[in-house]
């Protein structure tokens, strides 16, 4: 059909320019060929659905466009919060579908669509994934706008637990990860009280949190960038993994950099393109503690650039990262005299960059990204 042939073209040409790429930016969209063209599927960029209607309505031809545009609650940036220590993004609305990503308990969410038990929504580093419905907590305005003023705190400990009591003696309310988001409410001797979104209250010893402004606000160095990489040493490697019960090598990157202020891009490819080159080559001088290392296949005539892993480098060639076949966090060597160095690394490496103390940071900062906006109080705390 060639009406439909001429259709995908111009859906492609515009996918490049509204929808470049699908981990961040939703587009699944179908055309079907019958007596009439058929378009189903959903995106979520509004110029994009209005110039398709536009583009179908100048050819003139007979169609039916069931293109849901999906932007999220009408005036509000974010809608619900995660309500699980630990939440699973999945690339299908499936339990037994790929796990993509992972959000923390109090983080910022998009809901976008309901589908079978499940919610496709979108989380502060942009990305996309179908969740179950309970691990979510749905958010009106008022409450949103009381959720913004509300005083948080932000778990800083590993792994841990918040109690039904003020005693670790008491029953557990949930486990507790590093980055998990909650509500302060009072607090009673060693402990907390703290809500979570659904109003759910607990205890937490004070000595495993921070208050969210000395994360949010907090001016990061690169050395602070390694101290906060080190305890996740021995964490067991999880694909999609974005919490420090178990990730990958830029979940790692993510979970280290937001609690020193920063939301990073999620996957390794994109980390690579935020921040200055610091070299194309592999060699210490210039490096300092907090570069970050990449790695993966080089471009050719034949093949363009694959990043494929990320590090933090720690100096003296030492950097500490996530790796698959490791199957946890190490720290190991570009050094080829040491016992932790891996020959295959200095050979696939791609760049160095640096974030920390970069000029062109600001967007990456949590209090100035889009999703945090609409839970942080003007005022830091």
């Amino acid at each position: 059909e060639r009406r439909a042939a001429y259709l995908q073209v111009f859906l492609d040409s515009l996918e490049q320019v509204h929808a470049p790429d699908t981990r961040i930016a939703l587009w699944q969209v179908e055309v079907h060929a019958k007596d009439e063209l058929q378009l189903t599927g959903m995106l979520g960029s509004p110029e994009a659905h209005a110039a398709i209607g536009a583009y179908l309505e100048q050819q003139g031809w007979a169609h039916n466009n069931e293109l849901d545009l999906l932007t999220g609650s009408e005036g509000q940036r974010i809608n619900a919060l995660v309500n699980n220590s630990v939440m699973h993004l999945r690339r299908e609305a499936s339990s037994k579908s790929e796990m993509v990503s992972q959000a923390l308990l109090g983080s910022p969410v998009n809901v976008l669509k309901e589908k079978d038990g499940k919610y496709l929504v979108q989380v502060a580093d942009g990305y996309l994934g179908w969740v179950n419905t309970a691990e979510v907590h749905l958010l009106g305005a008022s409450e949103l706008e009381r959720y913004q003023s509300a005083g948080k705190l932000v778990y800083a400990e590993q792994s841990g637990f918040s109690y039904s009591t003020a005693s670790k003696n008491s029953l557990p309310v949930s486990d507790l990860v590093r980055g998990n988001i909650l509500v302060v409410e009072g607090q009673e001797g060693a402990f907390y009280k703290v809500a979570y979104p659904d109003g759910r209250e607990a205890y937490v010893d004070s000595s495993e949190i921070l208050g969210a402004g000395e994360v949010f606000f907090h001016p990061a160095t690169g050395e602070d960038l390694v101290q906060t990489a080190l305890p996740y040493h021995g964490i067991p490697y999880l694909w999609g993994g974005a919490s420090s019960k178990m990730l990958d090598c830029s979940g790692l990157v993510s979970n280290v950099f937001f609690m020193n202020g920063m939301q990073m891009p999620r996957d390794a490819d994109m980390q690579s393109k935020v921040g200055r080159v610091v070299s194309t080559q592999w060699d210490t001088t210039g490096l300092v503690a907090g570069d970050l290392l990449f790695f993966g296949r080089k471009a050719s005539a034949a093949r363009s650039e694959a990043v494929t892993h990320v590090a933090i480098y720690m100096g003296d060639a030492d950097f500490i990262h996530a790796a698959g076949y490791l199957e946890r966090v190490s720290i190991n060597s570009m050094d080829s005299t040491q016992a932790h160095f891996i020959e295959a690394y200095p050979e696939i490496f791609l760049r160095a960059t640096r974030v920390v103390g970069e000029e062109d940071i600001t967007p990456l900062l949590i209090f100035e990204n889009a999703f945090y906006r609409a839970i942080i109080d003007n005022s830091p705390w």
